[in-house]
């Protein structure tokens, strides 16, 4: 029982998505019936949103020992302006090919534009041995400013299908991330039993965390059901190509960076992994911030989204894990050596 436990707590989000795609396609009923709830009056995804994001803060640790300036700016720069552009090539393909279906390949663009992950990311640098301090910053700078960046690139992804007023869409943004993002790093930076608890439930937050962005995306898929359920093989099988293309060529631009700016191990590992990675909580806020027009369609949008959230965690499982162990050798091999300090 225990390993069984420790197998659903380690993949908690990749089982949780893949059970409520299928529950909110064969059920919708449930999801649907949930969309127009409110409390406070906010909805149901807004208050999901909010907890996600003041959780977040809550959970970022110092990042003192970060200033790695290099390291820093080279991911900065990775992942608000050099990985976003891989969203350009996506929305041409319907030129190529006018049967492809747009708001898949619109949804597969807006995962490109989004920043870096909030948790899994720092967890696996955490396994490889990285620079977590670095890892930490790194989140907290490219969110907070991916704010700013994303309400102007997710309005062109979208702006084909509708007018999208990146203004306004920066206004939602702000409500929905920032500021409880902020909220939660106050709470934890002013209230001392709040950052105890944090740092003795780090695992539990993620796990309400995490949960959190399963209710929203079971809302968003029950709600796009009838258009999901005419989507064709092939564009299904397009987007789970692009999923695992994207985040290797992400991965291998990564990589080259790194090798090129000669960084020391763990922030070269720190580099590759973060700047490949994208965030599946900020890809829902910023469908949550759409018009209502758009905002109908936004399981269809989500859908890949989700595809390529899963392809990155497998991929940077598997490596963090084999980095993990060449650490762990290397480590074992310097403490053979004769007179070591």
């Amino acid at each position: 029982m225990g390993a069984l436990q420790d197998f659903i707590v380690k993949n908690f989000l990749i089982l949780g998505l893949l059970t409520v795609i299928t529950f909110g396609l064969i059920c919708p009923k449930p999801g649907l019936a949930l969309v127009g709830v409110k409390v406070a009056g906010l909805t149901l995804p807004d208050v999901a949103i909010d907890i996600i994001f003041v959780v977040s803060g809550l959970a970022l640790e110092s990042f003192s020992d970060a200033l790695q300036y290099k390291a820093l700016g080279l991911g900065m720069t990775l992942v608000l302006l050099v990985t976003p552009l891989m969203a350009v090539p996506i929305l041409y393909l319907p030129d190529l090919d006018p049967r492809l279906n747009v708001s898949l390949l619109q949804g597969m663009a807006l995962f490109c534009v989004v920043p870096t992950t909030l948790s899994s990311g720092v967890t696996m640098i955490t396994q490889a041995k990285g620079n977590v301090s670095l890892a930490i910053l790194l989140t907290s700078v490219t969110n907070v400013l991916g704010v700013f960046t994303m309400s102007f690139s997710a309005s062109k992804v979208f702006s084909a299908a509708i007018t999208v007023s990146p203004w306004e869409m920066l206004a939602e943004l702000i409500q929905l991330t920032l500021v409880p993002l902020c909220v939660g790093m106050a709470l934890r930076r002013f209230v001392a039993p709040l950052r105890e608890f944090a740092k003795r439930n780090k695992k539990k937050l993620g796990l309400s965390q995490n949960s959190c962005i399963l209710f929203v995306v079971l809302l968003m898929i029950s709600k796009a059901q009838a258009e999901i359920s005419v989507a064709s093989d092939s564009d299904i099988y397009l987007c789970l190509s692009l999923a695992a293309g994207v985040h290797l060529i992400y991965r291998i631009v990564g990589y080259v960076v790194a090798t090129v700016a000669r960084l020391p191990p763990e922030e070269w590992v720190t580099l590759v992994l973060m700047c490949s990675q994208k965030s599946l909580p900020v890809c829902v806020s910023v469908l949550q911030a759409l018009p209502p027009d758009l905002r109908r369609k936004s399981g269809l949008f989500i859908l890949p989204c989700v595809m390529a959230h899963a392809a990155q965690l497998i991929i940077d499982s598997m490596l963090a894990v084999r980095w993990q162990v060449q650490a762990q050798t290397a480590e074992a091999e310097y403490a053979t050596l004769p007179g070591k300090p």
